[in-house]
């Protein structure tokens, strides 16, 4: 039987919708988080996917470290996909050197635009359902290029946005320290279930405490089912989002599994 498996991360579900979509096309796909480090394939592969969104103009730290970490045979057919809210930067740009790295082809890439969600800088739209439901139209050609292991020439990237993106990230990790937590907080434990990064723990009164390894994926801030955790002042008032068709439950799930 062919062996695929789709890598995946995600903080407010977008990047596992479309994870699940893909996997649908296979008889035989497993879905792995990137959640982990130092994570092993322990077989070879058909096919090797990787999703994830586009942070700061490029990919997440955990992204990053992850694709780092990871053993891969290269005459598996490699795919990855970016999401993105306006513009997908160098993010595929950067798993491709991340893979030739490891003399590793990444044989095909693809954007793919979805529900732009990041609060801290920006209230979002209330186009909630045209702009998940259009993604998954989206997606199809490019599953169907998947399916038929189609390739195509990732460019390299534009360096001035890998000058950005090494600038923003290097204050990411810290950027939770403006993060706050209301008195509306019910101790529920969510914010640290959603966590892709386990970046949050509870204190003894079950309030999340942010530990400065965090992605600003604001999973935490979209989840909370009291709107009590924000960024400085800029948040109280900006609608929330979470992928409508994922569970926080079932981001937990895949996280820790």
């Amino acid at each position: 039987m062919k062996h695929n498996i789709i890598f995946y991360f995600s903080g407010t579900g977008n990047c596992l919708q479309a994870t699940k979509e893909i996997a649908k096309s296979f008889v035989n796909c497993e879905i792995q988080s990137m959640s982990k480090n130092g994570y092993q394939l322990d077989k070879e592969y058909d096919t090797v996917g990787f999703v994830y969104p586009t942070y700061f103009q490029g990919i997440p730290l955990q992204v990053h470290k992850f694709i780092s970490q990871l053993n891969i045979h290269n005459n598996s057919y490699v795919y990855s996909i970016t999401t993105y809210g306006s513009m997908a930067g160098n993010a595929l740009a950067q798993v491709k050197k991340l893979l030739a790295v490891k003399d590793v082809t990444l044989d095909y890439g693809a954007k793919l635009v979805m529900f732009s969600n990041y609060v801290v800088m920006y209230n979002m739209s209330e186009k909630v359902k045209e702009k998940t439901e259009k993604p998954m139209e989206l997606i199809q050609p490019i599953i169907d290029d998947i399916k038929h292991r189609r390739t195509n020439k990732v460019p390299n990237g534009v360096p001035p946005l890998n000058w950005y993106y090494k600038l923003r990230v290097r204050s990411v990790p810290s950027k939770d320290k403006h993060f706050s937590v209301s008195d509306d907080c019910i101790s529920c434990g969510i914010c640290k279930k959603v966590c892709p990064v386990k970046n949050i723990t509870l204190d003894k009164n079950n309030k999340p405490v942010f530990n400065h390894h965090c992605e600003q994926c604001v999973a935490c801030m979209q989840y909370c089912p009291k709107r009590a955790i924000n960024y400085k002042q800029l948040t109280q008032k900006r609608r929330r989002y979470r992928n409508p068709t994922i569970t926080h439950q079932e981001l937990f799930e895949n996280n820790n599994s």
